[in-house]
């Protein structure tokens, strides 16, 4: 894998453990819609976990849908739509980009 693509995994990995420790946090605050967000969080990660340590493309499937549910869990909580849909689509294209380049290693 390159080191483009191990960095940018890492990076949203990094960026999936925050976000799902900031909603088992805010849980008391935002109710069951951060529940889901945290689930939603955990199932990514394990996805990119797969992906960085695996190197299975199915990794990459679980980020598509969790991408999907995000995206349906950011306009139920509010969120601009705008907002939802940079962010449903904005990991997965650049994680996209990335896999295609080591298309020989990801299986």
């Amino acid at each position: 894998m390159t080191k483009g693509c191990k960095i940018w995994l890492w990076f949203i990995f990094i960026c999936n453990i925050i976000s799902c420790v900031s909603c088992l946090a805010l849980i008391s605050l935002i109710g069951i819609l951060g529940a889901y967000s945290a689930v939603v969080c955990a199932v990514m990660i394990a996805g990119i976990a797969l992906l960085l340590f695996k190197q299975k493309k199915v990794g990459f499937y679980i980020m598509l849908v969790m991408a999907v549910v995000a995206f349906i869990v950011n306009i139920m909580s509010g969120v601009s739509i705008i907002y939802a849909l940079a962010s449903a689509v904005v990991s997965p294209a650049v994680t996209y980009y990335f896999i295609g380049k080591n298309s020989d290693v990801i299986k």
